[in-house]
């Protein structure tokens, strides 16, 4: 029985390494598909600002050539001004000229917010650009990581295969059922016994089932969570 009790345990180890394993399979993609989504996210933002960036610059081009082609009316509004004929024609002329000039000024104005918002857009490329090019060389180095670590999960999953074999041939048919039954229920199939007290679920052992378990000529389940109990040897005394 001691045996069987021994078998068990090495057994839940193996099972529960393997249980460990396979979550960890299954969350390696999941962080590679976060980082990807990170890359992503940061590669959209890049191409937005830099859209935004050449709109930009298409608007201070367009305000320059404004600027340009009110100079030239404002020059031939002089003109007027000055080869104006009587009160009425110089009063035309100037209105002209005042509202060139405010018009001049405006665009004036609008090309410096320009630029400013240029220098911004150019500041946050850079910065975006340098995350990016950071991200990408993560990305990359993990994909290799994660390549040879899944490789390396499933060799111990094929290990894990042979020896659960060999340790299940050491367990009785009607027991490897039993245990079974539990792991998939439970995942902890098999439990210690400290002071009277079942580790599985923390309850008490009755009087009668803790001397059987101490007694060791059967298997014994909790009553409460029906793991299989066992106790532990006591190591050996100075005497």
């Amino acid at each position: 029985m001691q045996d069987e009790l021994v078998a068990l345990q090495e057994l839940q180890r193996l099972d529960l390494d393997n249980l460990e394993l396979r979550k960890r399979l299954a969350t390696i993609p999941e962080e590679l598909e976060a980082l990807r989504a990170d890359v992503s996210r940061v590669g959209e933002l890049l191409d937005r600002e830099r859209q935004r960036l050449g709109e930009a610059e298409k608007m201070r081009v367009d305000r320059e050539r404004e600027v340009l082609l009110k100079n030239e009316l404002m020059m031939k509004s002089k003109a007027k001004l000055q080869g104006a004929r009587n009160e009425r024609e110089s009063k035309a002329a100037q209105r002209e000229i005042d509202a060139i000039r405010k018009s001049i000024q405006e665009y004036e104005q609008e090309v410096l917010e320009v630029i400013e918002v240029i220098e911004q857009y150019g500041k946050s490329i850079s910065e975006h650009g340098a995350e990016f090019s950071e991200l990408e060389g993560h990305l990359a180095a993990r994909e290799q990581e994660s390549l040879e670590e899944m490789a390396g999960i499933k060799e111990r999953l094929k290990d894990w295969e042979s020896q659960r074999t060999e340790l299940t041939s050491r367990v009785p048919p009607q027991t490897l059922r039993r245990y079974e039954r539990i792991h998939s229920r439970l995942g902890l199939a098999v439990a210690e016994v400290q002071n009277g007290f079942c580790k599985g679920c923390n309850m008490e052992m009755l009087p009668q089932a803790y001397i059987e378990l101490q007694r060791g000529g059967k298997l014994v389940q909790c009553a409460n969570c029906s793991r299989i109990l066992f106790l532990r040897e006591a190591p050996p005394s100075d005497e």
